[in-house]
């Protein structure tokens, strides 16, 4: 099969042939016709997390994608609930074991024993992935292939952030949150998802372009991050939570700064290793009474719903670039130098 390949990190990938993989018990090989184009790629790709590198290096993966839409093409031991031709997506989660404490509580994204696509597992950027029966999400067929693939990460990952303003944060819809890097993969999602929800959305960004795109996806407020401390304190005196997607501290700085007291910082955004860490002092995080919550990528259910607001209007992929996999070496020019807005899908 075809693949985009890592040969050396950091380094021009390599679109060659690779033996196609089989399917072991209780997991589906599926034959890719769209792959989203996801910021982690890029920090993978670079090395930039020493930890998911050492356990791509560990697990012998080189195909970088976790946004995987196909069809079902061969079946492996024990699986009882797809077939051949079911069209499916291969996401982030690639395999839980569903019996630990933290599956059977709901958060299998804890699980010791996951396994994750590009990590664990090969990866999409290439023409059949491997995943595991459980971790499996059927397409709606009312959702084409370029916009189902950027929810198999960007879109469950921000549902699944702001779904925890009201199942953990416990902040009634109508407050006026903050989606910090609104125009983003991940933030233009959220948007979205936030006002399907009720809440008053402030999305901040950087420069006029991506300001506008921000009103365009029905943001309350589009707000310049150079402007976003005054107009939030001066309209507010603070936000209920901030949702920080951009994968810089200062966005998590400045999503701290414009909390009221009792507000929800909610981490999503992972920047390089290397900027360090994001300084935060006891006395403010007591006093405030600030609340914290790191949000991972969604599981099956979280897709069923978000694929719901999808089919009834209230959520769209914008999908600004597609391409072919042999182009995949510029489509991550591009997004390294920020000139995406919205997501990229490569067609297998």
């Amino acid at each position: 099969m075809r693949a985009a390949v890592i040969k050396e990190w950091g380094t021009p990938l390599e679109v060659t042939d690779v033996p196609k993989p089989e399917p072991g018990p209780g997991e589906v090989l599926v034959r890719i016709s769209a792959s989203g184009v996801c910021h982690t790629d890029i920090h993978q790709w670079k090395g930039d997390w020493p930890p998911v590198q050492a356990l791509m290096i560990q697990h012998g993966v080189r195909i970088l994608g976790h946004e995987g839409i196909g069809v079902v093409e061969e079946v492996g031991l024990g699986v009882s609930t797809l077939k051949k031709g079911d069209r499916v997506g291969v996401p982030w989660m690639n395999y839980w074991c569903g019996r630990c404490e933290y599956c059977l509580s709901g958060y299998p994204h804890w699980c010791p024993h996951a396994k994750y696509t590009s990590v664990h597992v090969d990866g999409t950027h290439a023409e059949y992935a491997i995943i595991s029966e459980r971790a499996t999400p059927r397409i709606p067929k009312e959702i084409s292939d370029v916009e189902a693939a950027p929810l198999m990460c960007a879109g469950v990952t921000a549902y699944g952030a702001v779904r925890k303003l009201i199942t953990e944060a416990a902040i009634p819809p109508g407050k006026p949150i903050a989606i910090i890097g609104a125009a983003g993969g991940l933030g233009h999602y959220a948007v979205q998802i936030a006002k399907a929800f009720g809440y008053t959305v402030v999305g901040i960004d950087v420069g006029a372009e991506r300001v506008k795109f921000v009103e365009k996806l029905g943001a309350d407020y589009a707000v310049d991050v150079g402007e976003a401390d005054k107009f939030v304190m001066d309209k507010w005196g603070g936000v209920y939570a901030s949702v920080v997607f951009t994968p810089r501290l200062e966005g998590y700085r400045l999503g701290l700064r414009l909390l009221r007291p009792l507000g929800a910082l909610v981490f999503v955004g992972l920047p390089d290793m290397k900027e360090g860490g994001l300084e935060l002092y006891p006395l403010v995080v007591v006093g405030r009474g600030i609340r914290i919550f790191g949000s991972s990528v969604g599981v099956t259910h979280e897709f069923e719903e978000l694929f719901n607001l999808v089919v009834q209007g209230k959520v769209k992929s914008h999908v600004t670039k597609t391409a072919s996999l042999s182009e995949i070496n510029e489509v991550f020019k591009d997004l390294e130098e920020g000139k995406i807005v919205g997501r990229a899908v490569l067609k297998i």
